[in-house]
């Protein structure tokens, strides 16, 4: 809807803004149809369509990963992001973390499998080197275990202090395997030693000149400087410019890679205001409704909105979003929920 409005005193190129609002419509069919699917099929269905998406995610990333395109030359291996399905590292990362929440939700009786699909959610993230993947797993793990990975809320101060110390064990073992096995790991994956991948293998070795952040700020085109750019952007005019204003190369060589920041660009305040209400609303409802699951994933979803400007254009993210809205507004889950927590667990408290 803002994208057709906002189109009638945008100065992009017609093109882009005819992309836009096609990519806009295209987004919220799908959208409601994976919503439709998921509030009306049955859970042993919508568990198979969640677990396949993630593995056939997961096993694109680890392909890519491990074989790749054709190596014509050295320049083309290492200019090329390894991302799987999902395009980008980052990208790719942000599908699987979501995927692997949404499957999860599913695995609260079984513990085995639960731990498998934690073990898939870590690798596969780790071998992508995205750093917001590498953070959202870790507060995935944080909460999760916090919470004892029931799907409503559980949380006690004395498993919050565990799950601290856990999460700290595991990621330390982590961290000294890769020191011991770095000299194996770039000899048997080359992979390693190219392009950002190898940068950051680098700066989590100590052996990198350069800090966390360096590369995001300071040379013009990072993350940091996008950021200044764009809030004085917006500063300048809070009402917007108008649909692909952001997109257009005539007037920014790169997007925000950030949504808060492409919605208060293009569409100003009222964009803005929009989706924070809309990201606000499902946190409420989440809670209101007891769903644990729900919750972090909206928690997560704000953090995505402060690294990448097109969430919803992720076909994986996409599906992710309809499934927790299928959870937090469907109400055949809901009374299935409802049913559990008063028959079962009769001492819990209804938020």
């Amino acid at each position: 809807m803002l994208s057709t409005i906002f189109s009638a005193f945008s100065n992009a190129d017609p093109e882009v803004i005819r992309t836009n609002i096609s990519l806009d419509v295209i987004t919220l069919i799908l959208y409601l149809f994976m919503l439709h699917f998921f509030i009306k099929e049955d859970k042993k269905t919508v568990f198979i369509v969640v677990f396949i998406s993630l593995i056939v995610l997961a096993g694109s990333v680890w392909y890519d990963f491990l074989i790749g395109l054709p190596k014509y030359n050295r320049t083309l291996a290492e200019s090329v992001r390894k991302g799987g399905f999902g395009e980008n590292p980052n990208k790719a990362a942000s599908g699987i973390k979501f995927l692997a929440l949404g499957v999860l939700f599913f695995l609260e009786h079984s513990k085995t499998k639960k731990y498998l699909v934690i073990t898939i959610l870590v690798a596969t993230i780790f071998i992508t080197f995205s750093r917001s993947g590498t953070v959202s797993a870790v507060l995935i793990l944080i909460l999760g275990t916090m919470n004892n990975w029931k799907s409503t809320f559980q949380i006690d101060v004395q498993r919050l202090i565990k799950s601290f110390f856990r999460i700290v064990i595991l990621f330390s073992v982590l961290y000294v395997a890769l020191l011991t096995l770095a000299g194996v790991i770039r000899e048997n994956f080359p992979a390693f030693t190219r392009g950002a991948a190898g940068e950051r293998m680098d700066l989590l070795l100590g052996q990198s000149d350069k800090g966390v952040i360096a590369e995001d700020t300071g040379s013009g085109g990072g993350r940091g400087d996008l950021f200044l750019k764009y809030m004085d952007d917006f500063m300048s005019n809070p009402l917007g410019y108008g649909t692909g204003f952001t997109d257009d190369r005539e007037f920014n060589s790169l997007n925000t890679h950030n949504q808060y920041l492409y919605l208060a660009v293009n569409y100003g305040i009222l964009g803005l205001v929009l989706y924070l209400w809309l990201i606000g609303y499902g946190i409420k409802i989440s809670i209101s409704r007891n769903q644990f699951y729900c919750f972090v994933f909206y928690s997560l979803f704000v953090f995505e909105g402060l690294i990448a400007h097109n969430v919803f254009y992720e076909r994986a993210v996409l599906i992710c979003v309809a499934f927790f809205d299928s959870l937090n507004y469907g109400e055949k889950y809901f009374d299935e929920t409802l049913k559990r927590r008063i028959y079962n667990e009769p001492n819990n408290t209804l938020v």
